[in-house]
């Protein structure tokens, strides 16, 4: 397990390092630079900017120092966002898309597994008809056209919640809802089509005729191997939901990740696309590891190979 927790590290280590040659290479390729604007700049002062970011060193040597700097864990000042570094930006906005993503993801999984179960046990029934009609639904809605609708009937309409800012639990729920739509309905036709594979093998059929109720075979026989194929999408999409939905925190004014991410963009903020394309990627590595470490627990037939670390 040591050997196999070991090549997996040095892997990621090399996926993320290939990510951030290929995002610094793209940035400096892409005509313009951070400051440059509609107002150009005289020659000298643009002159003396870029001397004290180091913007006019070559392109290898601006390389090597960000991948120094990285090491220490520094990802550098804003270009934009005068006296505030990446880390700030990071520290500050991070928590706000972590408190909204964490409630995405939890209800997501406590609707989407438990939808998908009851449709494949109630298959062509009134129950599976539902579930993925609904499911469907939300796969097929975008989110800035849910959140929308959210915002007319339960802000506008029945004045029950607030319909923008962050500020309580209550200004929570509406921009949770609207995120957490597409991942629920894609775990529950996971967890269907999943657990109607399950229910068709061998040992299902022998648990049935030794006389187990319905729901033992459910929990006990058939859920933990319908997750895995749920588990493996959960991973990456944790990641992806964790770090912010630009769209949604647009819509609802939340101070997260995701605004900062794009703004960076428009802005060609260098330091600020490579230090959340950094964080974002160690995210997705991170989970992918945590994934592949549930694996065994959820089928013990799946082991590590510790000869091959695989």
């Amino acid at each position: 397990m040591l050997r196999y927790l070991l090549t997996r590290i040095l892997n990621s280590g090399i996926v993320l390092l290939a990510i951030i040659t290929i995002t610094f290479l793209l940035m400096h390729a892409i005509p313009g630079g951070p400051f440059t604007g509609e107002k150009n700049l005289p020659p000298a002062i643009l002159k003396n900017i870029e001397a004290r970011y180091h913007l006019n060193d070559p392109l290898w040597k601006q390389y090597t120092d960000y991948l120094a700097n990285l090491a220490r864990f520094d990802l550098g000042p804003s270009f934009k966002y005068s006296g505030r570094t990446v880390n700030d930006i990071i520290r500050e906005s991070f928590p706000v898309s972590l408190q909204l993503g964490s409630a995405s993801i939890l209800l997501a999984v406590l609707l989407g597994i438990p939808g998908g179960a009851i449709a494949a046990m109630r298959q062509n029934k009134w129950q599976d008809y539902t579930a993925m009609f609904l499911a469907t639904l939300g796969v097929s809605l975008p989110s800035f056209v849910l959140a929308t609708l959210l915002i007319y009937v339960f802000a506008i309409k029945l004045s029950l919640l607030p319909a923008a800012l962050w500020d309580g639990l209550e200004s929570m729920i509406l921009p949770a809802l609207a995120l957490a739509a597409h991942p629920t309905a894609f775990i529950a036709r996971l967890t269907r089509s999943s657990m109607l594979e399950v229910l068709s093998q061998d040992y299902i059929k022998t648990a049935r005729a030794k006389g187990l109720t319905q729901r033992s075979i459910l929990v006990r026989h058939a859920l933990k191997n319908a997750l895995i194929p749920v588990v493996t999408y959960i991973g990456p999409m944790a990641a992806g939901v964790l770090t912010g939905s630009f769209v949604i925190e647009t819509i609802f004014a939340i101070p997260g990740l995701g605004r900062h991410f794009v703004t960076s963009i428009y802005n060609r903020d260098y330091t600020v696309i490579l230090g959340i394309t950094v964080f974002y990627s160690a995210l997705i590595v991170t989970f992918n590891l945590l994934v592949d470490l549930i694996y065994p627990y959820l089928d013990p037939r799946i082991k590590v190979n510790k000869e091959q670390g695989s």
